[in-house]
């Protein structure tokens, strides 16, 4: 199963990840675990505002 990472700001806007460096198609980023989704979480936030908001879906989830 594959996981997906949103980032939400303060107003509950979605934003995407292009400025990453790690562009995938549909401006989101997955990861095969769930573990490895935290991680990249872990490791992005630094460097977007702390209003920021994650949130992991399951891509089969996301396609509901």
């Amino acid at each position: 199963m594959r996981y997906i990472v949103k980032a939400f700001d303060s107003d509950g806007s979605e934003h995407g990840f292009l400025s990453t460096g790690i562009e995938e198609e549909g401006n989101e980023v997955s990861f095969d675990n769930e573990k490895a989704a935290e991680a990249f979480i872990e490791g992005i936030k630094i460097s977007l505002p702390s209003t920021f908001q994650y949130k992991i879906i399951p891509e089969q989830d996301e396609q509901k």
